[in-house]
């Protein structure tokens, strides 16, 4: 006679149900609790076990645990199955598999996208596919890296243009060091998922740094080989994803971010200067496709916001400081190859035409300067008048918009400069009150899973001028939310420091509170 199969019970003590050890080194026990309170029988007829019962964060944590489906791309599925082939308990990573780190076969990990999907990745093309989750299982590190995060990176209302992820997915195959960059990019924000291992943002952070040495060693090897020319897609995609990298690790976000930001506005110097040197030579340009356009308008706008970020907290930096590499972006914007009207849809990044974020990068600069000069005066005053004759292309919506923030906050920072400075109310008009309009955005903003889309700029500065409780209580709660990760799963919160070096913005001038 076959016994019957005791069942773990889901609301059972940790002790003799053998709830902990299921969660810890794979359930020892398999015994059933009768759930008796505050003693279960099978703890009082063994004296020497101390009953002892789960929280509520105990509860959330194993139900995380119970079951889910990873769901990947066409595109990635023939990666996964020639990966898993020859997978053994050992990766190249140097980071072995043992039987306790892996989970067992009910612990299956399931990530679901929430966010909608691009229509290039409609249901019909996304076969269902699970995969046992080990710390080094990089099919699905690049199936959510693929399916999760890359969608993740564009605006909702951007053009289905920008939502064509093949193109990055392709350079993703083909080269080594993005590849590297993109495992340590999903290994990292993998280690802000909840998980019932206390260890798991350490394995997982660690698995990060471990891809991004990887990536950085064959960067490296190929500079020195000379097989690179510093004009090729997959170069600028590793430059880019290593700032995302570095973003997503508070350790070393303000310490690293400026490198990789720099090395990609040398990057697009020597873009620039490679197809300067075709045309004067009177040699066509080499032709691309309309993804791989769009791919290097994501990677351009992207250099513009991470450069307008790091001006909140690095004084030494300055977007406008390299002139040459400036020119090149304004160059490239006025003659973009990708539709670069002012609709919103046409800015995947930024969610504003380039001149307004233009003079978005002058209030930065200007606002580092305790006393204005005439000069200095002067073009503060012809900013504020630019600025406001964008209110009527980018208009309030009563819903927080990416454009419309960073318009008031523009015209904000700069009306108070002004203010504070002798006879500087002279130059100021009644339009666009920096008070009113500031609380007016304050008043929309509305946390949800897509608040992640680029809104610190706007919101730190709302902070630093704001001087309402409430008003800046709020934005403390949004600038925390925007600097978690929010890829699909519960995430932890931002480290305090992290938080505090926004709100501190000590790239802006001290006085401006």
């Amino acid at each position: 006679m076959v016994a019957k199969a005791r069942l773990r019970t889901k609301l059972g003590c940790l002790t003799f149900a053998g709830v902990a050890n299921h969660i810890a080194t794979g359930r020892q026990r398999k015994k059933k609790c009768d759930e008796l309170r505050p003693v279960c029988s099978g703890c009082s007829s063994r004296k020497s076990l101390e009953c002892k019962w789960p929280t509520e964060h105990d509860n959330a944590q194993d139900r995380r645990l119970r079951k889910v489906t990873i769901r990947t791309t066409s595109l990635c599925t023939e990666n996964i199955e020639t990966s898993t082939e020859g997978t053994s308990d050992t990766s190249d990573s140097g980071y072995a598999s043992t039987p306790e780190e892996q989970m067992t076969e009910s612990q299956v990990m399931v990530l679901h996208k929430q966010s909608p999907s691009p229509k290039q990745w409609s249901e019909k093309d996304s076969p269902d596919v699970t995969v046992g989750f080990g710390w080094n299982n990089e099919p699905v590190m690049l199936a959510f890296y693929f399916k999760q995060m890359l969608p993740g990176f564009i605006h909702e209302r951007s053009h289905p243009r920008f939502m064509e992820c093949h193109y990055m997915c392709n350079l993703v195959q083909d080269s080594q060091p993005l590849r590297d960059t993109a495992l340590a990019c999903a290994a990292m924000t993998m280690s802000w998922k909840p998980s019932a291992d206390p260890r798991w943002g350490i394995k997982m952070r660690r698995q990060a740094l471990s891809y991004k040495t990887s990536a950085l060693a064959s960067l490296q090897d190929q500079i020195a080989n000379g097989s690179v020319t510093g004009t090729e897609d997959w170069l600028l995609a590793t430059a880019n994803q290593l700032t995302l990298l570095d973003n997503r690790d508070h350790n070393t976000f303000a310490s690293t971010s400026n490198t990789h930001i720099r090395a990609m506005l040398n990057l697009i110097k020597l873009r620039t200067t490679a197809n300067l040197a075709l045309l004067k030579a009177g040699l066509p340009l080499p032709e691309k496709c309309l993804s791989a356009h769009a791919f290097e308008r994501v990677c351009y706008e992207a250099v513009l916001y991470h450069g307008a970020t790091m001006m909140l907290f690095d004084r030494e930096f300055d977007m406008l400081n390299g002139s040459a590499e400036w020119q090149m972006l304004e160059d490239y914007f006025r003659d973009s190859p990708v539709p670069s009207g002012a609709n919103e849809e046409n800015w995947p990044v930024l969610g504003m035409p380039f001149d307004v974020f233009r003079l978005v990068v002058i209030a930065s600069r200007l606002s580092r300067i305790a006393i204005l000069t005439t000069e200095k005066l002067e073009i503060a005053a012809a900013v504020l008048a630019e600025l406001s004759s964008w209110y009527e292309v980018i208009p309030a919506t009563g819903k927080f918009t990416s454009g419309h923030s960073y318009l008031v906050a523009a015209n904000a920072l700069l009306r108070t400069l002004v203010a504070q400075q002798p006879n500087g109310g002279l130059l100021l008009d009644d339009k666009h009150p920096a008070d009113l309009e500031v609380a007016a955005v304050v008043s929309t903003i509305e946390i949800g899973h897509q608040f992640n889309k680029y809104p610190l700029w706007p919101l730190t500065v709302f902070y630093r001028l704001s001087s309402a409780p409430r008003e800046r209580k709020i934005l403390e709660h949004a600038i925390s939310a925007a600097l978690q990760n929010t890829d699909g799963d519960i995430a932890r919160f931002a480290p305090r420091e992290t938080i505090n070096m926004f709100l501190m913005a000590p790239g802006l001038r001290s006085m401006l509170m």
